[in-house]
């Protein structure tokens, strides 16, 4: 198994970069990913901290011997932008932290799709930060031709529960790259990604893990 979306202590997570890696051995991942909030976070990750966390991030995963990949999530602006320290990781994340009417939620992620270069698309659809008035299919469609098109991958996140089955439906017949991850931020929650998995091999028969298995 793979978890491919950990925070840690360099942001809003409660456990530390060898705390993580540690749990990870211990419940038998491959790989993960610590993936801290970026710079629009107020505990985000700036460049000196980057720096830091990747001296952690490859000591330990020496000392324990599994794969830890340096990521960063960045939540999407009003105007479909990402902010990025400068630094170069291994995974970049974006994704909505806030309630938006649909057609707000729908122009940012469409936007961030078409004019910024990163890998997953995360936590799409989550109840926690979704759009308030109701989903547009024709939307739905649209980021679906366009996360084909950019060659990026959709994130399923088994804290949202995200995304929703019904826009899963929509991929079935797609070749699709995708991403799970349990956007823990606690070490209880480290590899609970059982349920991501499950939703991928039913709707995504078709689709690609980011990572090759």
């Amino acid at each position: 198994m793979y978890d491919l979306h950990i925070h840690s202590t360099y942001s809003d997570g409660s456990a530390s970069v060898e705390q993580i890696v540690k749990k990870a051995k211990e419940v038998g991942l491959k790989a993960i990913a610590i993936v801290d909030h970026s710079i629009e976070h107020r505990y985000g990750l700036d460049e000196r901290k980057a720096k830091r966390r990747q001296e952690e991030i490859e000591k330990c995963a020496s000392k324990y011997d599994i794969d830890v990949l340096s990521g960063i999530e960045c939540g999407i602006k009003a105007d479909g932008e990402i902010i990025l320290p400068r630094f170069k990781f291994d995974l970049i994340l974006a994704s909505i932290h806030d309630f938006l009417y649909a057609e707000e939620y729908y122009h940012r992620i469409i936007e961030c799709l078409k004019n910024n270069d990163f890998d997953v698309l995360a936590h799409l659809h989550s109840t926690m930060f979704g759009s308030l008035n109701g989903r547009i299919l024709e939307k739905d469609l649209e980021i679906v031709d366009l996360l084909i098109e950019r060659d990026i991958a959709l994130e399923i996140n088994t804290a949202h529960s995200a995304p929703p089955s019904d826009f899963l439906e929509l991929l079935s017949s797609r070749r699709i790259k995708y991403s799970v991850g349990s956007d823990s931020h606690s070490l209880k929650r480290i590899g609970d990604v059982s349920w991501g998995f499950e939703m991928a091999r039913k709707y995504l028969k078709n689709g690609e893990f980011i990572l090759k298995l």
